[in-house]
This record gives C-alpha cells, sequence and structure tokens, in this order.
C-alpha cells in the first residue's frame, strides 16, 4: 500500500472497481431525488472519521453556485446542522443553527436541513441538503422526504462506504452535477428579471453565472490598481446582471471613500466623504454586515430617503469584507424594479469575496505607492526659483512598475553668485529606499556647493568625495549646467550622465561636445573636466534621466523634436506635452525626471519683469490682498486697461487654490513683450473629487475644474494646469492688447 501511495495513486486505488461503480450508482440515484426532484441547490453525503470527532464531506450534488460553499471537514461539535444532526442522531433544520458555514459565506435567505444516516442503531454519516425559501407547508414536506431519503438510502451507503472509510476521507469530495431547471416567474410586482442561459436547458443558466465568475477571478488576477479593479467589476458584474450602475466604496478614517463608480453619480456623491454612522446606502451594511437586495422602489424607500437612492429603482448592495481589514462596500443599482434571485445572490456574494480582495490589495499598492511618491517629492525641491532671464519648469515621472519602490532621480534649479543660475538632474542607482535616502544627501551637497561659487567641474568633484564619504556602495550621474545670464554662456559638466540637449533659435536641436566623465564615487580624486557654450536669448535646455528608454539620447532628441513646432504658450506646456510623449511608449521601468530651462534674456529692459507673492494657507482674505498686488503690477506697466480683468481671474484661481488644495499659495506674475504671464502655484496635487470608471463629458467639466475656471478660459487667451515641485500651478497669459475674449 505505502509503496502505491508513494507512487502518486489515489487511496480509491484500493477499492474493487466493483465497489466503485455501485457507489456512484447509489449517490446518482440520492442526488438526483434530493436536488431534481426536492429542488434543493446542492446535497451534501458526510462521513464521519474513525475517531468520530469530525465528518468529511464525501460527496456533493447539485449545480454551482451553491457546490462551491460547502465545508469539506467540520467539527463533529459545532453548530453546523450537519454537526447536529450526527450528534444527536436526530434531523436538524435551519432553525438550530446560527453560523452555518454556507450562511456565513454566502448569507441570502435558505433553508437547510440535515439528516443523520444510520445502520445497526449507529449515526455513521449526515445527509444535509440546502433549498431556496420555503412557505412552512412546504418546509414540512421538505423535511419529510429528506427523512424518508436518510432512512431509505442510508444502509445502501453504508454497505458501500463504512468498509473503505479511511480511504475516502482523504481524498476531495466527488462532484456530482445536477441542474433543475431553473423558475421563470417574477416576484410580485416586479418586471424585466434578468435571464442568464437557456431556461429550458438544464444547467445553462447556472454554467453561464460561473462564467462570469471565473471572468471576474481571471481579470482581478491581472488588476493590480483600483481602477483596472473597478473596470474588472464594470465588465464581469454590472454588465452581466443588468445593472445599470454601480458605486464601490472603502471605510476610510470613519468615513466612505467612493473608489470607482460607473453612473448613479449622485449616489457616489451623497457616499463620498459621509460619514460610517449615517444610514446611507452602503454604509448600513458595514455594520450589520449582511447584504440587501431591495427589488423595487417602495423597498428601497423603506430604507432610505429619495436623496440618497438618486433614481434608483432597485438595488443589490453588499459588504466588501477581506482578511487585511479593508470594510467597504459594493451596490448595484438598476433603472426598472428587479428582483436578484436567490442563485444570483449567491453568485454575487461569491464575486464580492473576490472583489474585495482585489479591492484591498490594490488600494494597499496604491496606499504604498503614494507614500513612497509623497517621500520621494519630500527629498526634491518643494517649488523652483524663478529668475528674471530664464524660466525653468520640471517634471518627475515615477516608473511604471508595480514593483518599484523609491528611486534615485533627482533635479534642481539654485540661484547663484553674481546673478548666475544652476541646473542640475542626477540619478542615484536602484530603485529602493537606499537609493532615495542616498540621492538626499547629495542634492543637499550638490546645492551647497553649488551655492558657495564654485565652477560646475569642481561641484562634480566635491559631490564624488561626499558620496565617497558616505560609505555606500551606490554611485550617481549627474548632470550640472551653469548660465550666466549676462554674459549669455551656459558651462556644462557632466558626471556619467547623458547631455542636455539645447534647443538654439537659429541651428534647432543639438547635443553639447561635453566630455562624459565618470559617474560619482567610481574613480577616486578624478579630475573633471567641464565645457562652456554660448547661448542667445530663446534658447532652451532639455536635462533628463534615462527613465525615456532603451536610448536616452537618441529618445530625447526625437521627444524634443516632435514637440518643437506645436506652438506652447509656457515652458509648462511644453513639459506635459514631452511627459505625454514619452508615455506613449510603453511601461516605463525607470523613474523619469526632466528639467526645461529657456533662456529669454532681457526682453523688455527691465530687471523687475518678475514679481511674486506668498499666501498662507486658509487665510481667504488674503484673496483682496492678490487682486492689489496684480493692480500694482499692472500700473507700473502703465496697462491699466487689463486691471478689470487680470483681478477677476486671480480671485478666481486664488480662490479655488485656498479653499480646495488646502495649502499655502504662491502668486508669480512675469512680463513679456505681448503678454503678461500671471501663475498660481499651490502643494497638493490631490484631485478634488474621486474617480469614475465612466465620465460623462459634463462630470468631467464639474469635477477637473470647476465652474470658476470657466471665467478664466473666457478671458485668458490661453491658460492651463501642471505640476509643479510637489504641487501644482495654474498659468494663463493675458495679451498686453486685451483680454482675448472667448466663446465659452
Amino acid at each position: 500500500m505505502a509503496g502505491k501511495q508513494e507512487a502518486g495513486y489515489s487511496h480509491q486505488d484500493m477499492i474493487p472497481p466493483a465497489v466503485l461503480a455501485g457507489r456512484g450508482r447509489v449517490l446518482t440515484e440520492l442526488f438526483y431525488q434530493l436536488v431534481q426532484e426536492l429542488g434543493a441547490f446542492h446535497g451534501i453525503f458526510y462521513l464521519a472519521s474513525h475517531e468520530r470527532d469530525q465528518l468529511f464531506s464525501v460527496a456533493v450534488g447539485g449545480a454551482p453556485p451553491g457546490i462551491f460553499a460547502v465545508p469539506e471537514c467540520i467539527l463533529a461539535n459545532s453548530s453546523y446542522a450537519s454537526a447536529v444532526a450526527y450528534r444527536t442522531a436526530r434531523t436538524a433544520s435551519q432553525a438550530d443553527l446560527k453560523d452555518e458555514y454556507s450562511l456565513r459565506l454566502m448569507p441570502y435567505p435558505h433553508y437547510v436541513v440535515a439528516v443523520p444516516l444510520t445502520v445497526g442503531g449507529e449515526t455513521f454519516g449526515v445527509l444535509t441538503g440546502q433549498w431556496a425559501p420555503t412557505d412552512p407547508h412546504e418546509q414540512r414536506r421538505v423535511l419529510l422526504r429528506i427523512e424518508e431519503l436518510g432512512r431509505n438510502f442510508g444502509p445502501e451507503l453504508a454497505k458501500y462506504f463504512l468498509r473503505y472509510a479511511g480511504a475516502w476521507q482523504r481524498e476531495s469530495p466527488l462532484i456530482i452535477p445536477m441542474f433543475p431547471r431553473s423558475s421563470t416567474a417574477d416576484g410580485p410586482g416586479v418586471s424585466g428579471e434578468h435571464r442568464w442561459g437557456l431556461n429550458d436547458v438544464p444547467g445553462s443558466p447556472a454554467l453561464s453565472q460561473m462564467y462570469q465568475v471565473h471572468k471576474l477571478s481571471a481579470a482581478l488576477n491581472e488588476a493590480f490598481e483600483l481602477g483596472a479593479v473597478m473596470r474588472a467589476a464594470l465588465e464581469c458584474m454590472m454588465l452581466p446582471f443588468g445593472a445599470q450602475s454601480f458605486v464601490a466604496v472603502i471605510a476610510q478614517e470613519g468615513r466612505l471613500r467612493v473608489v470607482g463608480h460607473a453612473g448613479a453619480t449622485d449616489v457616489a456623491r451623497a457616499l463620498h466623504g459621509a460619514s460610517l454612522d449615517r444610514r446611507l446606502p452602503g454604509a448600513d451594511v458595514l455594520h450589520t454586515g449582511v447584504p440587501l437586495f431591495l427589488p423595487n422602489r417602495e423597498a428601497m424607500l423603506a430604507y432610505y430617503s429619495e436623496t440618497e437612492i438618486g433614481n434608483l429603482q432597485a438595488a443589490a448592495i453588499i459588504p466588501l469584507h477581506a482578511s487585511g481589514g479593508l470594510q467597504g462596500s459594493f451596490l448595484l443599482g438598476f433603472e426598472t424594479p428587479r428582483r436578484v434571485s436567490a442563485e444570483e445572490q449567491a453568485v454575487l456574494l461569491m464575486m464580492t469575496t473576490q472583489l474585495a480582495v482585489a479591492t484591498e490589495r490594490a488600494h494597499l499598492g496604491e496606499s504604498k505607492r503614494a507614500f513612497t511618491d509623497a517621500l520621494q517629492q519630500k527629498l526634491l525641491p518643494r517649488t523652483l526659483p524663478e529668475f528674471p532671464d530664464v524660466a525653468v519648469t520640471a517634471r518627475y515621472v515615477p516608473a511604471e512598475s508595480v514593483t518599484s519602490g523609491m528611486g534615485g532621480d533627482w533635479y534642481d534649479a539654485i540661484p547663484l553668485p553674481g546673478g548666475q543660475i544652476g541646473l542640475i538632474v542626477g540619478d542615484v542607482e536602484g530603485h529602493n529606499a537606499d537609493s532615495a535616502v542616498i540621492m538626499g544627501q547629495l542634492r543637499s551637497g550638490c546645492r551647497a556647493y553649488a551655492a558657495e561659487g564654485h565652477k560646475p567641474a569642481d561641484v562634480l568633484a566635491r559631490s564624488s568625495d561626499l558620496l565617497t564619504e558616505l560609505d555606500t556602495d551606490l554611485y550617481a550621474t549627474c548632470c550640472f549646467v551653469r548660465i550666466d545670464p549676462e554674459s549669455g554662456i551656459a558651462e556644462i559638466a557632466l558626471a556619467g550622465h547623458p547631455a542636455p540637449l539645447v534647443r538654439c533659435p537659429l541651428c534647432g536641436i543639438f547635443v553639447p561636445d561635453v566630455p562624459a566623465n565618470v559617474p560619482l564615487a567610481v574613480v577616486p580624486d578624478h579630475v573633471y573636466v567641464s565645457k562652456e557654450i554660448d547661448i542667445r536669448p530663446g534658447t532652451l535646455f532639455f536635462l533628463y534621466t534615462d527613465g525615456l528608454g532603451g536610448d536616452p539620447v537618441s529618445d530625447a532628441h526625437a521627444l524634443l523634436a516632435s514637440a518643437g513646432n506645436a506652438g506652447f504658450h509656457s515652458l509648462h506646456e511644453l513639459a506635459d506635452a514631452l511627459v505625454a510623449n514619452a508615455s506613449k511608449g510603453g511601461r516605463r521601468s525607470d523613474d523619469l525626471a526632466l528639467l526645461l530651462a529657456l533662456y529669454e534674456g532681457n526682453l523688455i529692459g527691465s530687471a523687475d519683469r518678475v514679481a511674486r507673492m506668498a499666501i498662507k494657507k486658509r487665510d481667504i482674505r488674503s484673496v483682496r490682498s492678490a487682486r492689489k498686488f496684480v493692480r500694482n503690477y499692472l500700473l507700473s506697466r502703465e496697462l491699466e486697461a487689463l486691471i478689470d480683468d487680470a483681478e477677476i481671474m486671480i480671485s478666481e484661481i486664488v480662490t479655488n487654490a485656498l479653499i480646495h488644495a488646502d495649502s499655502d499659495v504662491e502668486v508669480m506674475l512675469r512680463e513679456y513683450p505681448d503678454r503678461i504671464y500671471f501663475e498660481v502655484r499651490d502643494t497638493d496635487a490631490r484631485p478634488p473629487v474621486p474617480t469614475s470608471v465612466i465620465h460623462s463629458d459634463e462630470e468631467n467639466a464639474v469635477a477637473e475644474h470647476g465652474r470658476g475656471l470657466d471665467i478664466v478660459e473666457d478671458l485668458s487667451a490661453a491658460w492651463g494646469t501642471s505640476p509643479h515641485g510637489r504641487g501644482k500651478s495654474v498659468w494663463l497669459d493675458l495679451r498686453k492688447t486685451g483680454a482675448l475674449r472667448t466663446s465659452s
């Protein structure tokens, strides 16, 4: 025997074929009568262990989804109906238990009956069946009939099973498919019940439902972001069940957070940010743990007010619970009355179990990524300074790989002695916490050495020594550009980093011929060499890290060339276009840092063409000060005709930043020969509303911008919003010849 088991034989190989065949005939007939004639969802035959302390499910007959809720092994002293029937040798029904396994796994109304199987006055097993809700008279008939089945089949089952009980207890239960014909009757007052498969073909409805369960499982296995999880819910739950909307929420810090929805915008808005203590769709089931299936408007109004359920006529509201502690709920909304059958309820509950696990996984992943990104941003400049003759902007785009951690890419723009400007982009090898920590220290060191007035080559040499002293095995690459606006000279030094691209108004895009040198901390006491180039107003510097792709130089050249003739109104627009184009090539495995600097020169003969104003967080009274700041700036330039439009626009943008961003705000004005450039920065890049799986144009307009910015669009020549440092900026152009008014 041992040899057979070691060779991979089943325990059933020890049973004679004739016994196996007879056993199969008995089980098939038993489950046929239980499922087909009595209408049970499924039947279970439990066999007692040799020690009589456990019950093993050796055979299960029925159709999905009920057969998937069967426990393979239960303790004989538990409160399951099957265990009660075994211990007492008497029939146990649903009234005898409170925590039946199937009740917890699929808590929809049903009726469970378990009868003991005896031979010679000794109980050796249990026959259990589960039904849809029935009236008391029907329950009595079912009870008597299953007891009769137990008496009739008990001796036959004992004949085939007792002798080889040890073998059967070690096997997975036999699944014997039994597909009853589905009922076609609608519930009272409910029309348009969703159909599954062909009603007159046994097995078609059940397998059609299970097809969606497995389809959802496959989709969720590949969904690592909340958006992908919600799209799977839309395609495998909302649409197959004939629903017109869904809303998924999770509990977070005592409030509900909408993590995805399609349709039901009013319900989503009512739920998002609501307290868990309120009786709202999706909030109450978190406390009870019991799903709600509300078949019509009347049933819904018995629980909720009209303002809370919008135009929904029916709903299924199911709690989401995952082992990691995530709590939430999933609402399916219907625009017509809809009774969800018991079989459909079971399928939905199986699906939401998978959905809860996937949502928790995606939520934890995004929380980890948000923490990583926040820490990364803390190591980067909070904001970039403004220079009279050079406009700068930067972008940091994390790697798109789901396994990536903190990176070592950084950028910086530094005011230098004598009115010069320093531009730095670097990359510490690796993609972990060590890389980020070293990056932060190295960035601080580079900044300090540059601010002391050292030449670019000396800055890199000192930074290399610093990295060596940090006692790390990591190396770093770096590009440092020092611009002297007065002389029109830029000095460039590299430490194993790609040279910046330069776009000149006369000669186009080129790569300066600069010595590559070696990365920092690779060769002790290495002598770094720099190179000077002449620049003229309109020259653009493009510094970047290697997150662009396989050949960073050629990719960067193609990227800048593709955006060269687009006629951008601002450096922000150009940076956004470069990032968008860089993302078209697929998922990046490395972070991407971009630093753009446009040498404008003294375009209007005024050294004070840049002005700034800082506003403290929540200081809404400073909106008046912002208007005064703009008015005085325009008066000093004899641009009184622009004051009214400028004050309106700055009021809208600053108010929006103070209210929605909840952060400090900075206002910056910059004069050009033909226009005034406005920019309002805050330190919060989060979107103000939850993301929906399906957006309408109307929802997008309200969600992303707010009605106030329509005024800005009407009055400005051009405007936009872009990331900036750790937050975002809203910028606009106002032409000196008068605000260019466009139709809204």
